[in-house]
């Protein structure tokens, strides 16, 4: 029997938006740094550290899009548009993917609102629209492997608009995906990767209910998302796996730094959907299911990359967003 692998590297990183940077506040190395010296150093974090195949960007205004599309170069494309009208406004939750491994089947943008296909709309108690970047790809090297990735950016004042934005990724990426892979007619289901600034911590109800394996509240059909940081296979949990393992998941385990204060929290997150859910009566019951990803996808490395650079090359020392970046690897056996 020959066995191959398949692997996809990605990332997520909020990269701060570039509108409201103030050269006159105080000057320090943890202090917000204008964009004109951040990007370049945001970018060459991520491709500094391994492959990429796909990268979702949060807080990126239209010409923040074009430096970034011009920092990665033309075998990357991307897709997504601004928050405020379905174009160019606002923010945009883009993705980029290497365009010589992968070919764009289809996308689109939904908002974070009772009423997801109307741009700009504003869902709950949030404070401003947003949005979440849908899209499907084919791998150039498989036929008919379909990969479905989602970028997203939760409200960063509404609790309860975050816990109904899960609540609402989770129905609308399942009718997206079973669209998609109807109208492809595939033969096995395609790996579904959900990332972004979720502005909720693992306490919250973001979070839970984005990680919840209970079926959905309102019965709909839906996915349920494995966190990576804590479904990452390890020397600990898979110690006979036949591929050097981390020991546990590398760097910080806080993924927001802010600026100047350095307060820190776990809010930006790389997750697998998975089919895997128990119903309700189920859990009344304390029953106790074992969640795979869809298609068996697994993840073999994690890392958190710190935004901070002491004293580079050019003699620079600061921070290049007041997010780090998280970035994963995962792996799939083909027999």
């Amino acid at each position: 029997m020959v066995t191959n692998t398949q692997e996809i590297c990605f990332a997520t990183v909020n990269v701060r938006n570039n509108k409201d940077y103030d050269p006159a506040k105080p000057n320090g190395p943890y202090m917000e740094k204008p964009w004109s010296e951040r990007k370049t150093r945001l970018v060459d974090a991520i491709l500094a550290t391994g492959p990429l195949d796909l990268l979702g960007c949060q807080e990126v205004f239209h010409s923040q899009l074009l430096d970034l599309s011009e920092l990665l170069g033309k075998s990357y494309s991307h897709v997504g548009v601004g928050r405020e009208d379905g174009k160019q406004a606002g923010e945009h939750a883009p993705i980029f993917f290497d365009n010589t491994k992968y070919e764009l089947v289809e996308w689109c943008t939904i908002w974070l609102s009772p009423t997801p296909y109307e741009p700009g709309s504003i869902g709950w108690d949030a404070e401003l629209p947003r949005i979440a970047t849908l899209v499907t790809l084919r791998d150039r090297r498989v036929a008919g492997n379909l990969i479905h990735a989602v970028n997203t950016h939760y409200d960063h004042r509404g609790v309860d608009a975050r816990a109904q934005s899960s609540l609402l990724i989770r129905a609308e990426v399942h009718k997206w995906v079973t669209k998609i892979e109807a109208a492809e007619a595939v033969l096995e289901p395609g790996v579904v990767l959900l990332f972004g600034d979720f502005n909720s911590p693992p306490h919250e109800k973001g979070f839970q209910n984005i990680t919840s394996l209970l079926s959905h509240p309102a019965k709909e059909p839906s996915f349920s998302f494995l966190d990576s940081f804590s479904h990452l296979l390890s020397l600990n949990s898979s110690p006979s796996l036949f591929l050097p393992l981390q020991t546990r998941p590398y760097g910080p385990e806080h993924t927001y730094t802010e600026f100047g204060t350095r307060e820190t929290r776990r809010i930006d997150f790389i997750m697998l959907g998975t089919d895997t859910q128990q119903t309700r009566e189920d859990d009344s019951k304390d029953a106790k299911i074992r969640a795979v990803a869809r298609g068996e996808w697994q993840v073999t490395r994690y890392a958190c990359l710190d935004n901070f650079v002491e004293k580079d090359v050019e003699g620079w020392t600061g921070i290049w967003s007041d997010h780090r970046a998280v970035k994963v690897t995962i792996r799939k056996v083909i027999t």
